[in-house]
């Protein structure tokens, strides 16, 4: 078998010169840009034109497709993510800004409990030195009464020792004395 020129089928680009013919052998229509074209002819070299057409192009045609529809999905799970995301952000922002909220109040609790911890300390240790020194005073007027009550009694105990016979001597004697 022997490959002539008339025996091979023609390639798309023949079927495009032949409807590049046809078009500019085609009667015009007075006064337009538009040409009359047998219709049949145009038909048939358009579908001989499809069919001649590679396999890699309607691969091609659909790889197309197919990657328009992936990025629309991945477009749409994007903005699903992001959504997802920006809802948990803003759940982290508000569980945040309570905890914050909580801390800081807890903080002003603790300070203000501190504060009236250490007047309430102030006013113990005021009171406890007053105490101290109201019981130091009354120790003190304790003891110089039992003091003033010791001497009198030692007045009265000496005055009582003086008042007996001494040793061998008489109570008259002493009474001469005094």
């Amino acid at each position: 078998m022997t490959d002539s020129p008339e025996n091979l089928e023609p390639t798309v680009i023949d079927l495009v010169d032949q409807l590049e013919e046809l078009v500019s052998t085609g009667r015009r229509v007075p006064f337009t840009a538009g040409v009359v074209v047998n219709e049949d002819e145009l038909l048939e070299l358009i579908d001989r034109t499809r069919l001649g057409l590679p396999d890699e192009l309607m691969q091609a045609r659909h790889l197309l497709e197919d990657q328009r529809r992936v990025v629309v999905e991945a477009e749409q799970e994007a903005e699903r993510i992001l959504s997802r995301a920006e809802t948990e952000v803003a759940r982290i922002v508000d569980e945040a800004a309570a905890r914050a909220t909580v801390m800081v109040s807890d903080h002003a609790i603790a300070e203000q409990a501190r504060e009236h911890a250490a007047t309430v300390l102030a006013e113990a240790e005021e009171r406890a030195a007053k105490t101290c020194s109201e019981a130091d005073a009354y120790a003190r007027e304790v003891m110089l009464r039992l003091e003033d009550q010791l001497m009198r009694a030692a007045t009265t105990v000496r005055k009582g020792i003086d008042a007996l016979p001494s040793e061998g001597g008489s109570r008259r004697k002493r009474r001469e004395r005094e």
